[in-house]
């Protein structure tokens, strides 16, 4: 027999029904207010409360309880240390229900469940983005600056190398330079020879 219990079961098989409520309570941690059908949010907030109350004692048999529900341990890290601490003075009502509206398709109530004491998330203004962008370009464009800088050093560095190994070379250095680009010459020479030698034999027999 029911006795007083509570039980709705949104049109739902047991397994998706429980999935979705997981789902939904993960999402309300994560973002603090969410959106969803009155009957919904009903459901969620029983949930929802039981998980919010486990942070009261902040202890290792109730984290792993909250992690039997979640299955995520980065949400339950932020279910003990971000939104525990603001329930410290609460011993119930967690959450709460706005009503919202209709939906125009099926005309069904909607809600925002909502934490009832939630985390200031800080959004910056334009003008403070405009800030930060400028302040990235001038710091690239100083970055850029920096590297041809180097780039014109290294550069000037290689010319004064060159021109002071040049400067440095022994008479004996340059006269072998000298003796193996003559031979180079030579042989160059003796082969463009041959081919010409070759070319003519053939022009004679009139192959070509």
């Amino acid at each position: 027999m029911r006795h007083r219990k509570q039980r709705s079961k949104l049109s739902m098989q047991t397994a998706r029904r429980d999935a979705t409520v997981r789902n939904m309570v993960k999402s309300l941690i994560q973002y603090q207010r969410i959106e969803m059908t009155l009957g919904r949010a009903k459901v969620v907030k029983r949930l929802a409360d039981n998980v919010m109350h486990m942070t009261k004692t902040d202890s290792v048999v109730s984290r792993r309880k909250a992690y039997d529900l979640l299955q995520d341990r980065d949400l339950v890290m932020k279910l003990f240390k971000e939104i525990g601490p603001l329930f410290k003075n609460r011993s119930s009502g967690y959450t709460r229900i706005l009503t919202i509206g209709t939906r125009k398709g099926d005309g069904a109530q909607m809600a925002f469940l909502e934490l009832t004491d939630r985390a200031v998330i800080e959004k910056l203004s334009k003008k403070t983005k405009k800030g930060k962008e400028e302040a990235k370009a001038d710091k690239s464009e100083a970055v850029e600056e920096v590297i041809k800088s180097e780039k014109k050093d290294a550069k000037h560095d290689e010319s004064k190398t060159k021109h002071i190994s040049k400067a440095k070379l022994t008479p004996e250095e340059e006269k072998s330079r000298e003796k193996v680009r003559s031979e180079e010459k030579k042989m160059s020479d003796s082969k463009q020879g041959f081919m010409k030698n070759i070319r003519g034999l053939f022009r004679k027999r009139g192959d070509f």
